[in-house]
């Protein structure tokens, strides 16, 4: 890999969409390379952003180098007449593949699946006593756990979650593309239907979040925002964000998987 994709950034001289009419018609590698440096800002903003969740799998360059060929992948693939901003399909695609790396390193550990299975039924049997949202201490009291550790197996779950509605996310992806293809390349009435129809299943899944959720759904996912970053900007902790986001997003996650399995 050429490590000149590593250390150079976004070069607010060129301009990319002359760049990209200019290699779609003459194919040019070096036009190409002048659009991966471009645009290598996104490989290493999913780097950032996934960080948490990759840490103990793979190093940051790993990552970046990972979301640098998916990104020669999407330039060569991108098509400037479909009327989609490339970073936003860029943006989608290097999630994916960073996706497809950590899922081959085997990465959540079972004990995390176990602990957040129990974390859900602690919450869930806190819930139906109290008849409200426990806290914090409450949880970690009928856990027989610290408040400490409590906190870092909400940030363990945190990253699954995320991972895995990433993953859901890349899969919906997937499956239009193969409508696609299967036309031809054509965006046939089955492509269309089905990109209506996950259009609205997201609008009504966001439509049920709280104006919290919303907010870090919007700066993580549309600003590519850090948990850090996030936390810092709505004045809370870390952690508090952690548990919004994990909370916002099984809510999405679940009307998703129910139009996947159909």
């Amino acid at each position: 890999m050429n490590q000149e994709f590593e250390t150079e950034s976004k070069t607010p001289d060129v301009d990319p969409i002359s760049l990209m009419e200019k290699y779609k018609q003459t194919g040019s590698v070096q036009v190409r390379n002048q659009l991966v440096l471009y645009y290598s800002y996104i490989a290493k903003t999913v780097a950032g952003q996934m960080r948490g969740v990759f840490s103990n799998f793979a190093q940051h360059e790993d990552i970046v180098n990972q979301g640098i060929l998916a990104l020669i992948n999407c330039i060569e693939r991108f098509d400037p007449d479909k009327g989609i901003k490339f970073e936003s399909y860029a943006f989608m695609r290097v999630r994916g593949a960073v996706i497809d790396f950590v899922r081959k390193q085997d990465w959540l550990p079972r004990r995390v699946r176990m602990t957040a299975k129990h974390l859900a039924q602690v919450h869930d049997e806190l819930c139906n006593e109290l008849l409200r949202e426990p806290t914090p201490k409450e949880i970690a009291e009928r856990m027989d756990i610290s408040l400490q550790a409590l906190s870092r197996y909400y940030s363990e779950i945190s990253n699954s979650v995320m991972f895995s509605f990433e993953e859901l996310l890349q899969n919906t992806t997937q499956m239009g593309d193969v409508l696609e293809h299967s036309m031809g390349g054509e965006a046939g009435p089955e492509n269309n239907i089905y990109q209506q129809e996950l259009h609205e299943i997201l609008e009504k899944a966001l439509d049920s979040l709280t104006e919290r959720e919303r907010t870090v759904i919007s700066l993580y996912y549309y600003e590519h925002l850090k948990l850090s970053e996030i936390a810092a900007v709505m004045q809370v902790t870390e952690q508090r964000i952690s548990q919004i986001n994990s909370r916002a997003i099984m809510k999405l996650r679940e009307p998703l998987e129910k139009y996947m399995k159909g």
